[in-house]
C-alpha cells in the first residue's frame, strides 16, 4: 500500500465516521444536542479536510494507524453488506419464472387482501378504482389491436397518474396511457388505424415515436455518367422477376430503405376519454 491509498484509507474512515455518527445520533428534537452534534460533524469534517491536504510520513507508527483505520473500513462495509444480504434473501425470491396467469392472480389475491384490510378497518381505498378499471380495459383494447395485427412484441405499457379531483368532476375527461411495441414497417399504419378506429372507445393518438431497427445504408459508389451500370436484379427490386436483358443496359435506383418488412420500435402516447356515469343527463 503507498502514500497516496494510506491516505485515502484515512479519509474514507473519516467519511464513515462522520456517517455513521449522524446516523445513530437520535436526539435532534432538542436544538442544544443538534448544535454540539454539527459541531462534532465540522471537526471530523475538518480532519477529513487535514488527512486530505497533509503528506503522511512512511513511518512504521503512520502505517500501524493506517492499517488499522483500513480494518475499521473494512468492518463497516461487512456489516453493510450482511445488512443488504438478509434484504437480498427476501428479495430475490424464489427464483421461479412466473406465468402471466399466476402474476395476475397474484393481482387480484392482493387486491382483495388490501379491501379486505380496508373494510375491516373502516378506510377507504376504491375512490380511484372505476377510473383504473375503465383504464385498464382501454389499455388491454389497444393491446389486442397491437398482437392482432400482427406484432412480433409489445414491450412495455404505462399508465399516467390519474387526473385531479376537480376535473374527474367533469362529465368527461382524459386518461393517459403510453405503450411500446415493434412491428413491421408496413403493418404500423394498420395498427394505428385500429386503433384509433375502435367503436367502444375513443382513443386518441397524443404522441408517436418510431426507431428503425435497420440501419440505414450507405451511398452507392459514385459511376460517372457514360459509364454503363449492370442492370438491377430482382432482389434489389424488392422482389419479382430481373428485367430482360437488351441491347444496352438501363440504371434503376436501387431502394434503400422503406421495406415493408423492416422492423421498427414504436411508442405510442395515447388518450381514452372517461364518460363520467355521475353526470349523465337523466
Amino acid at each position: 500500500m503507498n502514500i497516496s491509498e494510506n491516505k485515502r484509507v484515512v479519509a474514507l474512515s473519516a467519511v464513515f465516521l462522520a456517517a455513521f455518527g449522524a446516523a445513530a445520533y437520535v436526539g435532534y428534537s432538542r436544538s442544544g444536542d443538534f448544535d454540539k452534534a454539527q459541531a462534532e460533524l465540522a471537526d471530523i469534517q475538518s480532519a477529513f479536510d487535514g488527512y486530505n491536504d497533509s503528506r503522511v510520513a512512511p513511518t512504521a507508527e503512520n502505517r500501524k494507524a493506517l492499517l488499522a483505520a483500513f480494518d475499521q473500513v473494512n468492518k463497516v462495509y461487512k456489516d453493510m453488506q450482511a445488512d443488504m444480504e438478509k434484504y437480498a434473501v427476501f428479495c430475490y425470491g424464489d427464483g421461479k419464472a412466473v406465468r402471466p396467469g399466476d402474476f395476475q392472480n397474484e393481482v387480484r389475491n392482493a387486491i382483495a387482501r388490501v379491501a379486505a384490510l380496508a373494510h375491516n378497518s373502516g378506510a377507504q381505498v376504491e375512490k380511484d378504482i372505476p377510473y383504473r378499471s375503465f383504464q385498464l380495459k382501454a389499455v388491454e383494447q389497444v393491446a389486442n389491436d397491437i398482437l392482432e395485427s400482427g406484432a412480433p412484441a409489445l414491450e412495455k405499457v404505462w399508465c399516467a397518474p390519474l387526473p385531479d379531483d376537480d376535473v374527474r368532476d367533469d362529465a368527461t375527461f382524459p386518461l393517459d396511457f403510453e405503450v411500446a411495441f415493434t412491428a413491421k414497417r408496413g403493418q404500423i399504419p394498420a395498427i394505428l388505424n385500429k386503433i384509433v378506429g375502435d367503436r367502444h372507445f375513443f382513443l386518441t393518438i397524443t404522441g408517436l415515436y418510431v426507431v428503425n431497427d435497420t440501419p440505414l445504408p450507405g451511398l452507392d459508389a459514385y459511376t460517372p455518367p457514360g459509364e454503363q451500370q449492370a442492370p438491377a436484379t430482382g432482389d434489389e427490386l424488392g422482389g419479382g422477376e430481373a428485367p430482360a436483358p437488351s441491347g444496352e443496359a438501363t440504371a434503376v435506383a436501387r431502394r434503400k430503405t422503406g421495406d415493408p418488412n423492416e422492423t421498427a420500435r414504436v411508442h405510442l402516447m395515447l388518450q381514452v376519454r372517461f364518460f363520467n356515469p355521475a353526470k349523465a343527463k337523466s
